[in-house]
């Protein structure tokens, strides 16, 4: 049975399980870089209005992650004939690519008396949007500490994953601007069609990945057969009394509010400090994508050599937030240029250590409570991962309060402009010093450790 339990998976079946990285980065990239220049600068909503829907969202997310995830690991009678979680991938990813366009698409009301009206308009697409996303994100992320059960294997498909990743942050970052002239919204509506476009053709690559074996459909029968029943708030509280977990999720969160304020922060520096069109953000990404792609294979070498999960987590996450300093400083294309390369490198780092140090946590979650509990675990993290978005919606809306920002204008004031590169960089990368060190002195999986709690998981034969 420990054969079947740790049988070793092809590159192929791996680079089509990553593929659906690549679509959910394109669709979150495209998402998180223009949702909020669209609304604010373009549609020219209120950037309150903005932030009260996200905030909405929010508690919708609130509901709708953990819960998500408590129901798909709930047993269910086709997990036997079509998989766990296969059905939900093929059922959500449709809907959730197509409602990218309905996000920036926006009605013709005037922002100032018709500002409810969009207000609603906004908060019914991100919860659908969010809904069907979530279906699609957590299925896929639950499903890879179950399949890829082998440490080589995970590091490859956390660096197979992490390069389609980056590949999915230019498809979001560097396409976009090629269709979008400042100024016009509806350039904006034509640009998601277009992405949604590739993502739906892109998708079919992914299917292969996803099936799930002989073996995983026989044990998921077992599963149906031998596990405890768990109410909602049981796993919820199983899940959140998690230490080494939480504290790992923390670190996503400070993360993903690195991501998302600079990639909204992105145009923002192009039009307002860089004085440029769209195209020239595309230079920034550029930056970004060569330092991170180009060092990842290296990354990925230490890694493996280290062996040390927890080590490679701490070093990439290091150079990740300590490379968000330059800019700060750096005052062209040039410079911002070089910026974007060093963090990428950074993040290359982090990006080797993310998938392996998760399962780690994930495996030590299923010998305590001796039942696999992947679902309720990707809901928790989603959650966190998309309230990361409300905050970086707080951090824009009260940093461009202060430092009196005006949508309206070409040129802002030199405070204003220090408040993009407050957004951009200095915030983000305080919160996440101090999450690294709450991490440091919380999280207790060392390699020998983890060894230990994958011998106990194949002696609960899971």
């Amino acid at each position: 049975m420990s054969e079947l339990l740790e049988q070793k998976e092809s590159n192929l079946s791996i680079i089509s399980y990553n593929m659906a990285d690549l679509i959910l980065q394109t669709c979150e990239m495209t998402f998180g870089t223009f949702f909020f220049i669209f609304w604010e600068t373009e549609v020219k909503l209120n950037v309150w209005i903005v932030v009260l829907a996200y905030t909405i969202y929010a508690v919708w997310n609130a509901i709708n992650d953990p819960l998500i995830g408590y129901y798909v690991d709930r047993p269910k009678k086709f997990w036997g004939q079509y998989g766990k979680r296969f059905p939900w991938i093929m059922i959500s990813a449709f809907p959730a690519i197509l409602l990218v366009v309905a996000i920036f698409t926006s009605p013709d009301v005037d922002p100032v008396k018709g500002e409810w009206i969009l207000f609603i308009w906004i908060l019914i697409f991100l919860c659908l949007y969010e809904l069907f996303f979530t279906f699609f994100s957590l299925n896929h992320a639950a499903l890879f500490p179950d399949k890829f059960r082998l440490d080589p294997d995970r590091r490859k498909v956390g660096a197979t994953g992490r390069a389609l990743i980056l590949v999915g942050t230019a498809f979001g970052s560097i396409l976009p601007p090629l269709f979008i002239t400042y100024g016009d919204p509806q350039s904006y509506a034509t640009m998601a069609w277009i992405i949604a476009g590739i993502s739906i053709i892109l998708f079919f690559t992914t299917i292969p990945g996803h099936i799930e074996s002989k073996t995983m459909k026989e044990r998921y029968i077992r599963e149906q057969d031998e596990r405890e029943s768990f109410s909602f708030f049981k796993a919820l509280k199983i899940v959140l009394s998690s230490k080494n977990f939480i504290v790992v999720i923390l670190i996503f969160l400070m993360d993903g509010i690195i991501g998302l304020s600079l990639i909204a922060s992105i145009h923002y520096v192009t039009k307002y400090v860089l004085l440029e069109e769209a195209g020239i953000s595309i230079f920034l990404m550029v930056g970004f994508l060569l330092g991170a792609l180009g060092s990842l294979f290296f990354w990925l070498l230490l890694a493996q050599k280290l062996k040390n999960n927890r080590k490679m987590f701490i070093i990439g996450t290091f150079l990740n937030t300590i490379l968000l300093l330059p800019f700060m400083f750096v005052e062209d294309i040039i410079g911002f240029t070089i910026a974007a390369l060093l963090l990428g490198i950074g993040g290359g780092a982090l990006r080797a250590g993310q998938d392996p140090i998760l399962a780690d946590t994930i495996d030590e979650a299923i010998v305590k409570t001796g039942q696999r509990m992947e679902g309720a675990f990707m809901g928790v993290r989603t959650f966190f991962l998309r309230f990361g978005i409300v905050i970086q919606g707080l951090i824009f809306a009260i940093t461009h309060t202060l430092t009196g920002f005006d949508p309206g204008a070409d040129v802002q004031t030199s405070l204003a402009i220090f408040g993009i590169r407050v957004h951009t960089a200095l915030i983000p990368m305080i919160l996440t010093l101090i999450a690294l060190v709450i991490f440091i002195l919380v999280y207790k999986l060392t390699p020998e450790i983890t060894k230990e709690i994958k011998e106990k998981i194949k002696e609960l034969n899971l």
